[in-house]
Formats: C-alpha cells, structure tokens, sequence
C-alpha cells in the first residue's frame, strides 16, 4: 500500500514536494529519529577534516543527502547530478535555497557527451562506467544481495573539473561519486584545490583506485591522503602516498572505502 500512494504521488509530481518539506522533516523528527542521527553523524564525519568552507562540489550527489551535510560546512554547494529524475529531485529539494546550484550534467576528461547505463530512474547504481555495469550484472546476488539488470542507456552532457572551476570558482571540497568513472573525472582536473574525496571498491576498482592516487600525485606531489570506511577515518593523521597504498595492499578486499586527499594548497 505504502509504495502504490508513493508510486501515485510520483506520476501526480507531488511526491518530491511532500517528501522536502517542513511537514515531513517534522514527520521524521517525531516517527524517525534514527534519520535525523543518520544525518547527524554525516555531519560530524566531514566535520572532522574539513574546515568551514566556501564552495563544495558535489560530483553524483544522487538525492542530495551528502548536499544536505555539506551545507552545513560550506556557504555554497554545487550539486553534478546526470540522471533526469535525480536531478529534478534535487532541484525540488533545495529550491528554497539560494546556496544549492543543480546542473544536471556528468564529469569527464573532456566535454561532450557520453553513455549512461541506467538500472532504473534515480538508481545509485547509474553509471558511465562499462565495467560497473558488467560487474553488478554479473556479480549482484551476492556482493548486493540483489539481482541488478540495467534497463539500457541515454546520452548525456558531460563537462570537466576544470571546466566547473572556470564557472563556479576553485571549490574548497570536491566529492566524488560516480560508480566507477572517478579515474575519468580526476583526469578532468588540473589544479590543486585543498581537499578532495573519491570512492572505490575494492578489489574489483583498485586498478583505478591506484590510477586516482596516480592523477592526484601528478597535480600535487606533496598531497597527503586519509581513508574512510563507514564514515569513519582509518588513519589517526593524513599521511604519505606510500602508507595508503601499503593500506591498500594489506586491504584490498575492503569493499567500499573513501579516500580523502588533502593537498598542500595556500
């Protein structure tokens, strides 16, 4: 019953607008205080690396949660979002706030367009990514515990970091996010911006979780690096080249993990 009124609410447009607004956040308040820790705990995660911040790049923000943290640490966000449905969930989502920017586009090497794999609208699971695509299909059941079947393709626009940066201004945080195509995205960069995060999975990606580490040491060759899995830093201190990749290695069945760069940028 529950998911037929949301499936209702959606083909009316109306869910979106019920889901952000104030009703639900008090909704969530009273009924799911687990959410509102949930939320809290992101919070303090990026809080314990990041300084305050002016300008946040969002890459994949998918619904925004990561958007709504970092809104809390920086005065301006800029959320990348390709998939249609996504991205008109977040522009519903921060369309009272004028420090939430939405461009629905994907970040490359180069601008263009590209093939997007799509599961279903607003999958995580969206990528521009081959690899990914094969490996979820290939491998769902029992790493997702889910058997995953991508519906076919779209095209998209793409764009650069670098190109972003020409628009926006040199951001203090760049995330990434995008299933598999960060070795592409980091490519599209050129300039050293104080921190940056990317994800991987390991060991399927750790080809080109090395071949991230590689792309930033050529931008940066004093950048120090920190992991996080669950939201949690490993490392007490942001530390050497030599030491992730050591980690890496003693680790490489990790699964999920986040690495967090810190450059030396004045």
């Amino acid at each position: 019953m529950k998911q037929k009124l949301k499936q209702l609410l959606k083909r009316k447009g109306w869910y979106y607008y019920l889901r952000y607004s104030a009703l639900f956040k008090i909704y969530e308040a009273l009924l799911k205080p687990e959410t509102r820790l949930l939320q809290k705990g992101e919070v303090e995660f990026y809080r314990s690396f990041l300084p305050k911040c002016d300008l946040v790049f969002d890459i994949g923000a998918n619904d925004g949660h990561k958007t709504a943290a970092f809104l809390e640490l920086s005065k301006k966000v800029i959320c990348i979002e390709p998939d249609e449905e996504n991205s008109r969930l977040l522009n519903i989502r921060f369309r009272n706030n004028k420090n939430v920017t939405v461009e629905r586009v994907a970040i490359s090497d180069s601008s263009g367009t590209a093939t997007m794999h799509i599961h279903h609208a607003a999958s995580a699971f969206n990528t521009l990514s081959p690899k990914w695509k094969q490996l979820l299909e290939n491998n769902g059941e029992q790493r997702w515990n889910e058997d995953i079947r991508f519906m076919g393709t779209t095209q998209i626009q793409t764009t650069t970091l670098d190109e972003l940066i020409g628009r926006y201004g040199s951001p203090d945080f760049i995330k990434i996010d995008v299933e598999g195509h960060e070795p592409w995205v980091l490519n599209g960069l050129t300039t050293a911006v104080p921190f940056i995060s990317f994800e991987s999975l390991l060991p399927e990606y750790k080809t080109e979780c090395l071949d991230c580490i590689k792309r930033i040491m050529l931008i940066e060759g004093k950048a120090r690096f920190n992991v996080a899995k669950d939201e949690k830093l490993i490392f007490k201190s942001f530390d050497t080249v030599e030491r992730l990749k050591d980690w890496i290695d003693e680790n490489e069945n990790s699964n999920t993990i986040e690495v967090i760069v810190r450059m030396n940028v004045n």
